[in-house]
């Protein structure tokens, strides 16, 4: 079991977790969701005793396999524990079962790595720790499908808690049985998978709605009613007031004292009822949350031809090793594209010959001169690290900088952290940086390497959105599910070193 209670965390004046208790039992299988930024990744560290409290109490009885995301692994883990057998025949297992059949351990081998064959190796250790529960950090970040697919089984048939931080809804549809949202320092709790949980949050935004609205006609009425209250209680006021002087006889005395009591009697009452009014107007119903709008300006040339790219016989290798060969396929003016294939088969690579940054080992491919790229790729890494955002943003002329700072407020990065350096941001932070560019970029074929990785839900369903509504070309690198459905027309798919499009 994992129990937390009254955890308070801050970082500075952003107060992360405020009295949060939380309790997940033996065998539950959780999604954690929510925005960038919310504390996801905290949790999980807090959880694993890497990042201590500011108050509050963290109880732990599980033997805990972590999935760190990509970027964090090192793989120092694995030296220190391959010598043992158990470790060791484990680890391979879980390796072959991701396609990885050759993986040989050495010192700086992660450095030709690809990010899905590092998240592959980080998967594996995981499992291989022998856990009683398994923490998932972002685990299908550039994992091809049918790893994903494997990754799916092995927790379906792991018999532990697993706790998994993802923005992948295929992942936790297929795995949860039920959702932990974070927001605003504090956990809800949803039984069911995603697309549960969604239903479940329609239904309360709906209820809540409908609350909120009548509440809203109750709040004119009682104010009305109160109005009208007051001008009675202040007309029994002037009433008492006007009872002065010294009657002459005791007929008129007792006419007088009844009036006042009557007047009194009134003004009490309508006070004592506003009182009790104003006690009703402080027991509101919330507002109901509203969805972030997140909003868009993609600028677009025209490609002067019908066909944006042509490639004849087109084959790429390395030494011996081939990628793919005799690849004959057409892109036309405005085809959304999505590439499709395992993580090493050449999606990569292909982009790169398309870019011109690397040149084909035989064949060709060629460009319509009027074609204007514009390239998101998975590495944050290429933005400048130590500028801030502003300084960033200074870089281009007013109307860009004006719209590339509009869209990151609207894309939920707060604006205090427009003075933090770039590699003290997050992924997910970093990502919408990128993101920001590229839509506003004059690019008519956007190229989008595995665009939704660390990218909040919200995010990806606004990204998708524009996507769809983009006149221009789209190249899409994406192992999503959800995220290409709808969006992509046609696919080049990298099967048996050979590239085959279908529609």
């Amino acid at each position: 079991m994992i129990s937390l209670t009254n955890v308070q965390k801050s970082y500075g004046d952003k107060i992360i977790f405020n009295n949060l208790s939380l309790t997940i039992y033996d065998g539950e299988k959780i999604g954690i969701i929510g925005d960038n930024g919310q504390g996801k990744t905290t949790l999980l560290k807090i959880i694993m005793g890497e990042t201590d409290v500011d108050q509050g109490i963290v109880q732990i009885n599980e033997n805990i396999g972590y999935l760190k995301q990509a970027s964090e692994f090192k793989i120092e883990d694995i030296l220190s524990q391959i010598e043992n057998p158990d470790f060791s025949k484990s680890f391979f297992m879980h390796l072959k079962k991701m396609g990885m059949k050759n993986f040989s351990i050495e010192p700086n081998v992660l450095k030709n790595l690809s990010c899905g064959e590092k998240t592959k190796i980080a998967l594996a250790y995981a499992f291989a720790q022998n856990p009683t529960a398994l923490i998932l950090d972002e685990p299908t970040n550039h994992l091809d499908m049918e790893a994903k697919e494997v990754l799916i089984d092995q927790i379906n048939s792991f018999y532990g808690t697993v706790i998994i931080v993802s923005h992948d809804t295929y992942l936790l549809n297929k795995t949860v049985n039920k959702i932990i949202r974070i927001k605003d320092g504090d956990t809800q709790e949803f039984y069911g998978n995603y697309d549960d949980y969604e239903d479940q949050i329609n239904n309360l935004i709906i209820t809540q709605q409908r609350e909120y609205l009548a509440q809203n006609k109750k709040i004119a009425k009682i104010e009305n009613e109160i109005d009208k209250l007051k001008r009675w209680a202040n007309k029994a006021d002037k009433n008492i007031s006007k009872q002065g002087g010294s009657p002459s006889d005791s007929r008129l005395a007792s006419l007088k004292s009844n009036a006042e009591a009557g007047a009194r009697k009134i003004s009490s009452a309508a006070k004592n009822k506003i009182s009790s009014l104003e006690k009703e107007l402080n027991e509101r119903v919330a507002e109901p949350e509203k969805q972030p709008i997140i909003r868009y300006k993609l600028s677009k040339e025209d490609i002067r031809s019908k066909i944006a790219i042509v490639a004849q016989d087109l084959s790429k290798s390395y030494g011996d090793h081939l990628l793919f060969k005799d690849a004959n396929f057409i892109i036309e003016s405005g085809e959304k594209v999505a590439l499709i294939g395992r993580n090493g088969c050449g999606k990569t690579t292909l982009i790169n010959i398309i870019l011109g940054t690397e040149p084909p080992t035989s064949g060709f491919l060629k460009k319509t001169p009027s074609l204007k790229i514009g390239l998101m790729s998975q590495d944050v890494y290429d933005l400048p690290q130590d500028k801030t955002i502003f300084e960033l943003s200074t870089m281009q002329d007013k109307e860009f900088r004006t719209l590339f700072i509009t869209n990151l407020v609207n894309m939920n990065i707060d604006k205090t952290r427009f003075n933090t350096k770039i590699k003290n941001l997050s992924l997910g932070e970093q990502m919408r940086i990128k993101l920001s560019e590229l839509i506003l970029s004059d690019s008519n074929m956007l190229i989008l390497d595995e665009p939704t990785n660390h990218l909040d839900i919200s995010n990806k369903k606004y990204l998708k959105q524009v996507l769809e509504n983009f006149a221009g070309s789209l190249l899409i690198v994406s192992h999503d599910h959800d995220f290409l459905e709808g969006i992509a027309t046609s696919e080049l798919s990298f099967e048996n070193e050979t590239i085959k499009k279908t529609f």
